[in-house]
């Protein structure tokens, strides 16, 4: 009888033990193994990785650990090794190219949903502050937008801007402007620091990290959106700015699943009509910004979407607009494989994130691989960990249990699906 083994190995504890816990529930069907979670000893972890003639009687390998541990050689050669990511997606989780993927989409589709919910983004390139003046040449529409704020006192009425690093997460490097002088200053200070701190950015790159202050000098490529400046905000959350975050699961070639319980991610301090640009306890929602103070408190960062204190027509109508929006960007970024491309035989579980404005629409922010499962806490950890018994569930009864499933192992495999909503295939495009 042909083995079936899941190789686990995640940095992070927390994620870790829960994927272990939810592959338990499988055994002895499916063995697990912790992983040597390092990357010399990725192709270690299993003796033989070479497939078989007759890959039908071949013993079933996953890799679920992180990026750069995975096998790909293994993965890409072989129909029975399976991997929890996928080897090209800088398509969608790298900010820039996104951006990219989406004006492309729109060109073709001007009725998509993502022309009118996703906030207008620029890529914007920049080398040394001294050559800015050719650098928002590219996106002349900032340029335009801070020019036209020059006399406009009221801050809901002007143009308001968001730089992000291409490539960072977590809320690094992350700045409000909405004149020319302040983008000059935020970037001379980011530029300055790097010259200061070189031989501290070396060691942080050694150490597999950027230092949070570092993120912006370390990355060239940024992009900047139109700032969301009247979100959304609930009395019953001290207006607080929030986003949600949402888990979504893409499998195979292609199925997209969103998990149905989201999060609210609130900031710590309440919304003051954008009149501080520099206060980004008021404008930046990311709990891992906020856990290092003494004054976080779990409880009041992070809750469930469907507790908030809206009507119910209300979060229906936030939800289906997300299940849309999701459906028409795997949609965009799967059309232009030389930046997505999906396997048959891998998965991945990817976290979305969404504002929604004061008229109730909501738009999409941003995606990470990878996402930060530990910023949900330990009171709304069965979020994750249900997410994590869905994404685990597909794994078996897709990946390695598809020729050996049971009446009892796919009724346990469904119940742990059920909160999984498809939003798109390959197959049928869109299925929301």
């Amino acid at each position: 009888m042909r083995s079936r083994t899941v190789i686990v190995g995640m940095d992070e504890p927390y994620v870790q033990g829960i994927l272990q816990r939810a592959f338990a529930k499988y055994s002895p069907l499916i063995q697990v193994q912790v992983a040597d979670n390092s990357v010399d000893n990725a192709s270690d972890d299993n003796a033989d990785n070479t497939p078989a003639d007759n890959e039908s009687q071949s013993d079933l390998l996953m890799h679920w650990r992180e990026y750069e541990t995975i096998d790909w050689n293994s993965v890409h050669r072989s129909r029975t090794v399976f991997s929890n990511a996928y080897c090209f997606r800088k398509g969608l989780i790298r900010k820039a190219q996104m951006a990219f993927n989406i004006k492309m989409y729109t060109a073709k589709h001007p009725t998509s949903i993502l022309c009118t919910h996703v906030p207008e983004t620029w890529i914007f390139e920049l080398d040394d502050v001294d050559y800015l003046d050719e650098a928002l040449m590219e996106c002349f529409e900032v340029e335009q937008g801070m020019q036209a704020n020059c006399g406009v006192t009221d801050p809901r009425l002007r143009q308001q801007f968001i730089l992000k690093p291409s490539l960072t997460a977590r809320g690094a490097g992350i700045y409000v402007f909405d004149t020319r002088e302040r983008l000059e200053q935020l970037l001379e200070e980011e530029f300055a620091s790097d010259d200061e701190d070189e031989e501290d950015d070396e060691n942080d790159e050694e150490n597999g990290g950027l230092a949070q202050g570092q993120a912006v000098s370390q990355i060239r490529e940024w992009v900047i959106q139109r700032y969301i400046n009247r979100p959304l905000l609930l009395p019953a959350h001290q207006n607080r700015k929030f986003h949600i975050r949402v888990y979504v699961l893409a499998f195979g070639d292609l199925s997209v699943h969103v998990y149905r319980h989201m999060l609210a991610l609130f900031a710590p301090r309440p919304y003051t009509e954008a009149t501080n640009l520099d206060d980004q306890s008021a404008h930046l929602t990311n709990t891992c910004l906020q856990t290092n103070s003494a004054s976080f408190d779990e409880s009041t960062a992070v809750s469930l979407f469907w507790s908030l204190d809206l009507p119910k027509a209300k979060l229906d109508h936030i939800f289906d607009q997300i299940c849309n929006i999701l459906a028409e960007t795997f949609a965009a970024v799967s059309s232009e494989s030389t930046s997505f491309q999906t396997w048959s035989n891998c998965m991945e579980q990817f976290g979305f994130d969404f504002l929604v404005d004061e008229e109730c629409n909501a738009l999409m922010l941003e995606a990470n691989a990878y996402p930060d499962f530990k910023q949900t806490g330990e009171e709304l950890k069965f979020v994750v960990e249900g997410f994590m018994e869905a994404s685990v569930a597909m794994a078996a009864k897709e990946f390695l249990l598809e020729d050996c499933m049971t009446e009892e192992v796919e009724k346990k495999a469904e119940g742990a699906c059920r909160d999984l909503v498809e939003v798109f295939t390959h197959k049928n495009k869109r299925q929301w």
